[in-house]
Protein backbone atom coordinates (compact mmCIF):
# COMPACT_ATOMS: atom_id res chain seq x y z
CA UNK A 1 0.00 0.00 0.00
CA UNK A 2 2.82 2.74 0.75
CA UNK A 3 3.97 2.15 -3.03
CA UNK A 4 0.36 2.90 -4.44
CA UNK A 5 0.22 5.87 -1.88
CA UNK A 6 3.77 7.11 -3.33
CA UNK A 7 3.31 6.61 -6.48
CA UNK A 8 -0.35 8.65 -6.41
CA UNK A 9 1.63 11.54 -4.38
CA UNK A 10 4.44 11.39 -6.43
CA UNK A 11 2.19 12.14 -9.41
CA UNK A 12 0.76 14.72 -8.06
CA UNK A 13 3.63 16.49 -6.77
CA UNK A 14 4.81 16.89 -9.92
CA UNK A 15 1.49 18.28 -11.45
CA UNK A 16 1.49 21.02 -8.57
CA UNK A 17 5.17 22.04 -9.77
CA UNK A 18 4.08 22.62 -13.66
CA UNK A 19 1.68 24.89 -12.01
CA UNK A 20 4.80 26.95 -10.64
CA UNK A 21 6.08 27.57 -14.26
CA UNK A 22 2.87 27.92 -15.95
CA UNK A 23 -0.14 30.72 -15.60
CA UNK A 24 -2.38 28.55 -17.81
CA UNK A 25 -2.64 24.43 -17.13
CA UNK A 26 -2.87 22.21 -19.69
CA UNK A 27 -6.16 20.58 -19.65
CA UNK A 28 -4.38 17.09 -19.91
CA UNK A 29 -2.77 18.46 -16.58
CA UNK A 30 -5.50 18.85 -15.02
CA UNK A 31 -7.23 15.64 -16.17
CA UNK A 32 -4.45 13.74 -14.66
CA UNK A 33 -4.56 15.37 -11.68
CA UNK A 34 -8.25 14.78 -11.20
CA UNK A 35 -8.03 10.79 -11.88
CA UNK A 36 -5.02 10.71 -9.35
CA UNK A 37 -6.82 12.03 -6.74
CA UNK A 38 -9.84 10.30 -7.24
CA UNK A 39 -7.81 6.92 -6.69
CA UNK A 40 -6.28 8.47 -3.87
CA UNK A 41 -9.82 8.63 -2.07
CA UNK A 42 -10.42 5.53 -3.59
CA UNK A 43 -7.73 3.63 -2.21
CA UNK A 44 -8.20 5.64 1.36
CA UNK A 45 -11.74 4.47 1.55
CA UNK A 46 -11.23 0.63 0.98
CA UNK A 47 -7.95 0.71 3.52
CA UNK A 48 -10.91 2.45 6.01
CA UNK A 49 -12.11 -1.43 5.64
CA UNK A 50 -8.88 -3.22 6.29
CA UNK A 51 -7.59 -2.80 10.34
CA UNK A 52 -9.88 -5.47 12.13
CA UNK A 53 -11.42 -3.71 15.72
CA UNK A 54 -12.03 -6.03 18.84
CA UNK A 55 -15.64 -4.41 18.87
CA UNK A 56 -16.38 -4.86 15.53
CA UNK A 57 -20.21 -6.34 14.87
CA UNK A 58 -20.71 -9.29 12.86
CA UNK A 59 -23.24 -9.05 9.91
CA UNK A 60 -24.91 -11.28 7.10
CA UNK A 61 -22.70 -10.46 3.98
CA UNK A 62 -22.49 -12.17 0.40
CA UNK A 63 -18.58 -13.34 0.04
CA UNK A 64 -18.84 -12.45 -3.67
CA UNK A 65 -19.08 -8.57 -2.22
CA UNK A 66 -16.02 -9.35 0.25
CA UNK A 67 -13.77 -10.88 -2.92
CA UNK A 68 -14.45 -8.13 -4.78
CA UNK A 69 -13.13 -5.15 -2.51
CA UNK A 70 -9.85 -7.27 -1.99
CA UNK A 71 -9.59 -7.44 -5.40
CA UNK A 72 -10.18 -4.09 -5.80
CA UNK A 73 -7.48 -2.91 -3.07
CA UNK A 74 -4.93 -5.37 -4.68
CA UNK A 75 -4.86 -3.37 -7.77
CA UNK A 76 -3.49 -1.18 -6.18
CA UNK A 77 -0.51 -2.35 -5.27
CA UNK A 78 2.77 -2.41 -8.03
CA UNK A 79 3.36 -6.13 -7.30
CA UNK A 80 0.00 -7.52 -8.33
CA UNK A 81 -1.19 -5.48 -11.20
CA UNK A 82 -0.34 -7.89 -13.50
CA UNK A 83 -1.94 -10.90 -12.03
CA UNK A 84 -4.66 -12.55 -13.83
CA UNK A 85 -7.70 -13.54 -11.49
CA UNK A 86 -10.10 -15.27 -12.16
CA UNK A 87 -13.80 -15.86 -9.95
CA UNK A 88 -15.90 -18.44 -10.51
CA UNK A 89 -18.74 -18.85 -8.26
CA UNK A 90 -21.09 -21.76 -8.08
CA UNK A 91 -25.28 -20.92 -7.89
CA UNK A 92 -25.63 -22.14 -4.24
CA UNK A 93 -23.44 -19.84 -2.70
CA UNK A 94 -24.92 -18.49 0.41
CA UNK A 95 -24.18 -15.53 3.13
CA UNK A 96 -22.19 -15.57 5.65
CA UNK A 97 -21.97 -13.83 9.01
CA UNK A 98 -18.47 -12.03 9.57
CA UNK A 99 -16.93 -8.88 10.10
CA UNK A 100 -16.52 -7.55 6.97
CA UNK A 101 -12.95 -5.58 7.04
CA UNK A 102 -11.32 -9.23 8.26
CA UNK A 103 -12.97 -11.11 5.78
CA UNK A 104 -11.60 -8.73 3.23
CA UNK A 105 -8.15 -8.78 5.53
CA UNK A 106 -8.46 -12.92 5.06
CA UNK A 107 -9.05 -12.57 1.15
CA UNK A 108 -5.76 -10.64 0.77
CA UNK A 109 -3.66 -12.88 2.69
CA UNK A 110 -4.67 -15.88 0.09
CA UNK A 111 -4.23 -13.54 -2.61
CA UNK A 112 -1.32 -13.12 -1.83
CA UNK A 113 -0.05 -16.51 -0.78
CA UNK A 114 -1.87 -17.71 -4.20
CA UNK A 115 -0.10 -15.33 -6.44
CA UNK A 116 3.76 -16.35 -4.69
CA UNK A 117 2.79 -19.83 -5.98
CA UNK A 118 1.28 -18.93 -9.27
CA UNK A 119 4.75 -16.85 -9.86
CA UNK A 120 6.77 -19.72 -8.93
CA UNK A 121 7.78 -18.45 -5.47
CA UNK A 122 6.66 -21.67 -4.15
CA UNK A 123 4.69 -19.79 -1.54
CA UNK A 124 7.46 -18.39 0.03
CA UNK A 125 7.22 -15.27 1.92
CA UNK A 126 8.05 -12.27 -0.27
CA UNK A 127 6.27 -10.56 -2.92
CA UNK A 128 7.14 -10.61 -6.42
CA UNK A 129 3.91 -12.23 -8.73
CA UNK A 130 4.18 -10.99 -12.26
CA UNK A 131 2.55 -13.12 -14.51
CA UNK A 132 0.25 -14.94 -11.64
CA UNK A 133 -2.43 -17.04 -12.57
CA UNK A 134 -4.67 -17.42 -9.66
CA UNK A 135 -8.46 -18.50 -9.31
CA UNK A 136 -11.28 -17.87 -6.39
CA UNK A 137 -13.94 -20.44 -6.53
CA UNK A 138 -16.73 -20.13 -4.21
CA UNK A 139 -19.32 -23.18 -3.37
CA UNK A 140 -21.48 -24.12 -0.46
CA UNK A 141 -21.23 -27.45 1.02
CA UNK A 142 -23.91 -28.18 3.26
CA UNK A 143 -23.30 -25.74 6.03
CA UNK A 144 -20.09 -24.46 5.12
CA UNK A 145 -18.85 -21.66 2.41
CA UNK A 146 -15.71 -22.72 0.97
CA UNK A 147 -13.65 -19.60 -1.05
CA UNK A 148 -10.62 -21.51 -2.66
CA UNK A 149 -8.23 -19.25 -3.77
CA UNK A 150 -5.33 -21.07 -5.45
CA UNK A 151 -3.05 -20.63 -8.59
CA UNK A 152 -2.74 -22.57 -11.56
CA UNK A 153 -0.73 -25.24 -10.71
CA UNK A 154 2.06 -24.62 -13.79
CA UNK A 155 4.68 -23.78 -11.42
CA UNK A 156 4.65 -26.57 -9.08
CA UNK A 157 3.60 -26.93 -5.21
CA UNK A 158 3.60 -23.98 -2.42
CA UNK A 159 5.79 -24.59 0.03
CA UNK A 160 3.90 -26.14 2.98
CA UNK A 161 5.19 -24.31 5.70
CA UNK A 162 4.87 -20.97 3.91
CA UNK A 163 1.51 -21.82 3.27
CA UNK A 164 0.68 -23.12 6.59
CA UNK A 165 1.28 -19.49 8.07
CA UNK A 166 -1.33 -18.15 5.66
CA UNK A 167 -4.12 -20.31 7.64
CA UNK A 168 -2.90 -19.11 10.24
CA UNK A 169 -3.27 -15.79 9.85
CA UNK A 170 -7.04 -16.26 8.35
CA UNK A 171 -7.88 -18.70 11.48
CA UNK A 172 -7.15 -15.60 13.50
CA UNK A 173 -8.54 -12.58 11.41
CA UNK A 174 -11.97 -14.74 11.58
CA UNK A 175 -11.71 -16.68 14.73
CA UNK A 176 -15.06 -14.58 15.53
CA UNK A 177 -17.14 -15.58 12.70
CA UNK A 178 -15.83 -19.09 13.34
CA UNK A 179 -13.92 -19.18 10.16
CA UNK A 180 -11.07 -21.34 9.24
CA UNK A 181 -8.71 -21.39 6.98
CA UNK A 182 -6.38 -24.22 5.12
CA UNK A 183 -3.26 -24.68 3.09
CA UNK A 184 -3.05 -26.45 0.37
CA UNK A 185 -0.55 -26.96 -2.12
CA UNK A 186 -1.81 -24.17 -4.70
CA UNK A 187 -2.94 -21.56 -2.38
CA UNK A 188 -5.25 -21.39 0.95
CA UNK A 189 -9.14 -22.27 1.43
CA UNK A 190 -11.21 -20.24 3.69
CA UNK A 191 -14.28 -21.57 5.37
CA UNK A 192 -16.85 -20.06 6.87
CA UNK A 193 -20.61 -21.03 8.40
CA UNK A 194 -23.60 -20.05 6.52
CA UNK A 195 -25.78 -17.06 7.84
CA UNK A 196 -28.22 -20.04 9.01
CA UNK A 197 -26.16 -22.42 10.60
CA UNK A 198 -24.61 -18.98 12.64
CA UNK A 199 -27.83 -18.14 13.72
CA UNK A 200 -28.87 -22.18 14.50
CA UNK A 201 -25.83 -22.27 16.98
CA UNK A 202 -26.11 -18.98 18.81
Amino acid sequence: MAHAFSNRVATVAAIAALFDSSRVPDERVLSGLRNDAERLDGLLEQLRQLPRRGDADLEPLMPSDSIRAALALFEHHPEYRDVCCTVIAADNVQPVRAEPSALQHALCVALAAACRVGAGRGGASGVGAAGAVVRVALSTEGDVVRIEVSADGSTGEGNANALALDAGAIDWLLARSNGRGHAYPYGCVIELPTLQASRRAR
